[in-house]
């Protein structure tokens, strides 16, 4: 017979998120990606952690992320030596959307935008992401 299990302190909603510390929210993110989190916590050259497949990710604890975000986080692609990586955060402007595509045709680097609401959905599948 199946339970329903409750898991009590893990942040659940958007507001929870919100009011995290920022390296536990980044921890969070990590997790949510079955990944790892960067050993360094600063100067972490732009990569807060790796997805299980080693991926760079890059974490916003905030909203509207802009083109500059992604243009930085190219070159800690870049320097990582990836072709790949993850900008996770609650929201993104047009910048940081048109950059990503910008940096795919002329660049080849695949950059995947997503959200802490994309995350919290049921279906969320962070071994699909590319």
């Amino acid at each position: 017979e199946l339970k329903e299990v409750v898991v009590l302190g893990l942040p659940t909603s958007i507001n929870d998120l919100k009011k995290l510390p920022h390296f536990e929210f980044q921890n969070w993110v990590c997790h949510q990606l079955n990944g790892r989190n960067s050993d360094k916590k600063s100067s972490d050259m732009g990569i807060d952690g790796y997805t299980f497949e080693g991926l760079p990710i890059q974490v916003k604890q905030s909203e509207g992320i802009g083109r500059n975000i992604i243009d930085n986080f190219e070159t800690a692609i870049k320097r990582a030596d990836k072709k790949r990586g993850v900008v996770v955060a609650f929201s993104f402007g047009k910048g940081a959307i048109e950059e990503t595509a910008r940096a795919k045709e002329t660049e080849n680097l695949d950059i995947k935008l997503i959200t802490i609401n994309d995350m919290l959905k049921a279906d969320f599948n962070p071994m699909k992401l590319f």
